[in-house]
C-alpha cells in the first residue's frame, strides 16, 4: 500500500468517526455522506496533497462543503 492510499484511510477513518460524533449518525449514515463529498474526492487524488494534511484540517473543510454546497477553500 502506497503513503499516501494510507495516509488518506486513516484520514477518512478519522472523518467518518467524527461525522458520526458531532452529528450523532450511525456508522453507515457517516460513511455514506464522506464518501460521497468532493472532500473525500479531493483527499483520494494524490497530485491534491491534501492526504499530507491533519485529519481535523480536512475534517473543516468537509464540514465548509456540507455548509456551503460545494467545495471550498478555507482561508485561516
Amino acid at each position: 500500500m502506497s503513503k499516501q492510499k494510507m495516509l488518506s484511510e486513516i484520514i477518512t477513518g478519522d472523518i467518518i468517526s467524527y461525522v458520526m460524533e458531532d452529528n450523532n449518525l450511525p456508522l453507515i449514515e457517516a460513511m455514506r455522506r464522506v464518501y460521497a463529498s468532493e472532500t473525500f474526492a479531493k483527499l483520494s487524488d494524490a497530485e491534491t496533497g491534501l492526504y499530507l494534511e491533519s485529519s481535523p484540517y480536512v475534517y473543516d473543510i468537509f464540514k465548509a462543503e456540507l455548509e456551503n454546497g460545494k467545495l471550498v477553500q478555507l482561508e485561516f
